[in-house]
């Protein structure tokens, strides 16, 4: 799989994941649409606005095998891997 298959595939995995019901609903909307405009391959510009999504994205219920395959390719393009983030437990 190409990276930038890899890019679109692992983005639509973490909007299923929930990764970005933390967004507002037209920043989900726009990124719902870019999905669906997008055909492979990816353009450097294409990739880079949905690598910007990852920056956004809460992976506190994100699976971690899914979490390990972003950060990998994080990596292998330079980039900061996603750290995973633990729920906030609330103290009573």
């Amino acid at each position: 799989m190409q990276p930038n298959n890899t890019i679109l595939s692992l983005t639509t995995d973490l909007l299923a994941n929930n990764a970005f019901n933390h967004l507002k609903d037209e920043e989900i909307s726009a990124l719902h649409h870019l999905i669906l405009k997008l055909t492979e391959p990816l353009t450097r510009i294409q990739e880079n606005l949905l690598l910007t999504f990852w920056n956004h994205a809460c992976t506190a219920d994100v699976p971690s095998s899914l979490l390990h395959r972003c950060n990998t390719v994080l990596l292998q393009l330079g980039r900061s891997p996603i750290e995973k983030m633990e729920e906030a437990m609330e103290m009573y």
